[in-house]
């Protein structure tokens, strides 16, 4: 455990955020049996729907487009491009994970660089590829700005011991209806064993409500995956240096399934054609590559007061 006497203010609040309570104790088997019989009762419904041999894949990103608007969700993604505001907490996330794995004690500039020639050298991918083609000027101001980013994730949180087991982009995946549907989660980082495990999601903008609904997504994952329930679920704000933390319950478990049943039912209707979707405004218009064709979409955007844009 790190010494709270030489950590900065921010490191000690969020050690004593994700600290284990005394007298803490696990989440019973009859829990995690019950939730695992919700969730099945739940889609047991589509398992005449979705053609075998076919998989549904259902994921945070696919949950939270789905049950804002359900017409970004279906065709928003189709027109999406990378820019510097929408690519940074893709290279953040590699610099979390080199630098937790690197030896040594690199400069932020140091794993920035790195990151950036790793996506460079490996342009298969479609973020690899922008970033390769960058002009020298933009690819400075996303360095300036990730180098920035990396600092403050080194000055927020303590430094990650190996008796924590720390762990960066961990993928967790449980499948229903035999295959043909999958959940999946990409953990940006986790502490713990199984069974007291502590998933976090690493932000660098501002934290939104949705983005407790995806982190208990992700305990929902790793409950049915591994059998136990994890301990504890925190959203950190780089911008705010401030962690939103909540307690892993039997009810925050439930409250995941209702949600995840709702979103496969609506992501499998929309994948199989059986009705439009529907168009709901709000903050999914100020990044939505539809919104110049979305009369609700228009109305809401010139309707708000607050002129900042929300960040991921």
């Amino acid at each position: 455990m790190s010494d709270p006497a030489v950590l900065n203010p921010m490191q000690q609040e969020v050690l004593a955020a994700l600290a284990k309570p005394p007298g803490w104790e696990p989440i019973g088997d009859d829990v995690v049996a019950s939730v695992r019989e919700q969730l099945r009762a739940g889609v047991a419904h589509l398992a005449g729907r979705l053609p075998e041999g076919e998989t549904l894949w259902v994921s945070k990103h696919a949950l939270s487009t789905v049950h804002a608007c359900e017409r970004n969700h279906r065709d928003g993604g189709r027109d999406f491009e990378w820019s510097i505001a929408t690519i940074r907490g893709t290279v953040l996330h590699r610099c979390i994970e080199l630098a937790v794995n690197w030896r040594g004690d690199p400069s932020p500039a140091d794993v920035v660089d790195e990151s950036l020639a790793q996506y460079e050298a490996s342009p298969d991918g479609s973020a690899g590829e922008w970033i390769a083609a960058l002009p020298p000027g933009e690819r400075a101001l996303l360095r300036g700005q990730m180098v920035d980013l990396f600092s403050k994730f080194e000055e927020c949180f303590p430094p990650l011991q190996r008796s924590w087991r720390p762990v960066v982009e961990s993928s967790a995946r449980h499948e229903l209806l035999d295959g043909r549907i999958t959940l999946a989660t990409r953990s940006d980082l986790t502490l713990g064993a199984v069974g007291s495990r502590v998933i976090i999601d690493v932000k660098s903008g501002v934290v939104r409500p949705v983005h407790r609904e995806d982190l208990r997504f992700y305990a929902l994952v790793e409950t049915l995956r591994t059998g136990k329930a994890p301990r504890l679920l925190a959203s950190y704000s780089l911008v705010t240096a401030r962690p939103d933390v909540e307690e892993v319950t039997a009810g925050v478990l439930e409250a995941a399934v209702r949600r995840t049943v709702d979103g496969i039912s609506a992501i499998a209707d929309l994948s199989l054609g059986l009705r439009d979707p529907s168009v709901r405004p709000g903050p999914t218009c100020l990044w939505c590559p539809l919104r110049e064709d979305c009369g609700p979409g228009r109305d809401w955007l010139a309707a708000r007061d607050d002129p900042e844009s929300f960040e991921d």
